[in-house]
C-alpha cells in the first residue's frame, strides 16, 4: 500500500514519539508510508529521531503557537496533501491532526482517522482559564466531528473513546490500544540502575510530558509525607506547567526531594524506569483522561515496574488490578506507601507489556487499513 500519514505534531524532532510513530515505523518495512512532515519551530532545535518513513515537508510560516502554526500553513497543507496523493498514488490517508484532516477529506482518497485523544480538550488545554482556549475548543469540536462522520474508518484507543465517536456520528470504529516497544524498553537490576543515575533510596517516578491535564500537583503535594524522592522525565510543550509544579515544591520545602531530569530519548529511558520502585500515571479529572490510556503505564510494566495511578475509567477496564490506583491526595499517599512495602513480580508486569508490544499493534492496524483500501 501507498499510505500518506498526518500525524498530530512534527514527527521526527516532538521528544515523545506517539503510537503513529511506532506503527508506520514497523508498516514502512512493507509499504510505502509517506508522513506530512510538520517541522515545528519549538522543537527545532532538538535531535531528529531516525524513522523508516518518507518525509514530506509541509512548512511555510514558523509560528511558536501550535494554533496559529496550522492555520497560517493551510494553503501549504493543501497543495502538499493533493501532490502527495497524486504523484505518490496515494491507496489511503491516515490522520490524527485536526485542520490537516479537514483539508484530507477533500481528495476523493478513503480517509482513516485516527482519534487518540479527545482533541477538544486538547488543543484547548493549551491556553488555560482564557477566552481564545474556549474558542479553540469550539472550534476543534466542529472540525473534529466533520472529520469522524466523513472519515472511513474511525481508530480509537479505547471501548470508552468508541462510545463517545459512536454519539459523535462516526460509523465504522475499531479499537487500537496503545502500547510499547518491549524489544527497548526491558528491566535492568534496580539497585544498578539507581546506581548509574545516582540515586539511592525509594523512588516513584514519572515519564511524559509536562502539561495541564497531568496532575503532578497531587503527587509534590504528597512529598512531605513519603520518604521517597521524585524522579520527573519529560519536557514541557507549549506551556508553563513544569514551572509551576518547580514552584509549588519550592513553596512546600520539598525541592530537595525531586529531580527534573527533562526530556529522555525513547531507546534511553530503560535506566530510568528500572531505577523507580513505583512508575506514576497521574491524571486530572477531565473527558480525555477519563476515557483514554496512555503510553506510559505500558512503558512502565515494560520495565517490570509497578503503576500508581489516578483511577480512570478506561484504564480500570482495560487493566483492572494489575495496577494500583488512587482518588486524591491522602488515598496517593496511602497506596504509594502500599506500594513500596510489597514484593513485586518484575515478570508479571514485563508479561503484559507484551500483549501490547507495538508490533503485534501494527499487524492489527494494517488488517483495518486493508479492508479500507
Amino acid at each position: 500500500m501507498n499510505i500518506l500519514v498526518i500525524p498530530t505534531t512534527d514527527w521526527t524532532k516532538h521528544p515523545v514519539p506517539n503510537r503513529l510513530n511506532f506503527i508506520f515505523d514497523t508498516l514502512a518495512e512493507e509499504h510505502n508510508v509517506y508522513v506530512l512532515h510538520f517541522n515545528l519551530k519549538k522543537f527545532s532545535d532538538n535531535d531528529v529521531r531516525y524513522t523508516k518513513c518518507k518525509l514530506i515537508d509541509a512548512n511555510m510560516i514558523d509560528a511558536d503557537d501550535p494554533s496559529l502554526y496550522y492555520l497560517f500553513n493551510v494553503p501549504k497543507h493543501i497543495l502538499k496533501i493533493r501532490n502527495a496523493v497524486r504523484e505518490k498514488n496515494i491507496d489511503l490517508i491516515v490522520s490524527a491532526n485536526i485542520l490537516p484532516s479537514f483539508l484530507a477529506n477533500f481528495t476523493r482518497v478513503p480517509l482513516v482517522f485516527d482519534y487518540l485523544d479527545h482533541l477538544e480538550e486538547s488543543a484547548a488545554i493549551y491556553y488555560p482559564d482564557s477566552l481564545f482556549g474556549k474558542l479553540v475548543k469550539m472550534s476543534v469540536r466542529q472540525i473534529v466531528r466533520y472529520n469522524i462522520r466523513n472519515a472511513n474508518y474511525v481508530i480509537t484507543v479505547t471501548d470508552e473513546f468508541k462510545r463517545l465517536l459512536q454519539g459523535m456520528g462516526a460509523n465504522n470504529i475499531a479499537v487500537i490500544p496503545n502500547g510499547v516497544d518491549t524489544n527497548i524498553l526491558k528491566p535492568m537490576p534496580k539497585e544498578k540502575a539507581k546506581k548509574m543515575l545516582g540515586l539511592d533510596g525509594k523512588v516513584i517516578g514519572y515519564v511524559g510530558s509536562l502539561e495541564h491535564w497531568v496532575d503532578l500537583e497531587t503527587v509534590v503535594e504528597a512529598l512531605p509525607y513519603l520518604d521517597v524522592k521524585l524522579m520527573v522525565i519529560g519536557p514541557g510543550l507549549f506551556t508553563d506547567y513544569g514551572d509551576m509544579i518547580k514552584n509549588l515544591a519550592e513553596r512546600l520545602g520539598v525541592s530537595d526531594k525531586i529531580s527534573f531530569i527533562g526530556a529522555i530519548p525513547y531507546n534511553q529511558l530503560s535506566t530510568y524506569i528500572s531505577a523507580m520502585d513505583v512508575g506514576l500515571n497521574p491524571l486530572k479529572k477531565m473527558k480525555k483522561n477519563e476515557i483514554t490510556v496512555g503510553g506510559k503505564v505500558f512503558n512502565y510494566l515494560s520495565c517490570g515496574v509497578p503503576v500508581l495511578s489516578s483511577r480512570m475509567i478506561s484504564l480500570v477496564n482495560l487493566l483492572g488490578e494489575d495496577l494500583f490506583y488512587y482518588d486524591e491526595k491522602e488515598s496517593f499517599i496511602k497506596e504509594a506507601e502500599h506500594i513500596l512495602n510489597l514484593q513485586h513480580d518484575e515478570r508479571k508486569y514485563r508479561s503484559i507489556a507484551e500483549k501490547f508490544d507495538w508490533r503485534n499493534i501494527a499487524k492489527t492496524y494494517e488488517t483495518i487499513l486493508r479492508q479500507v483500501v
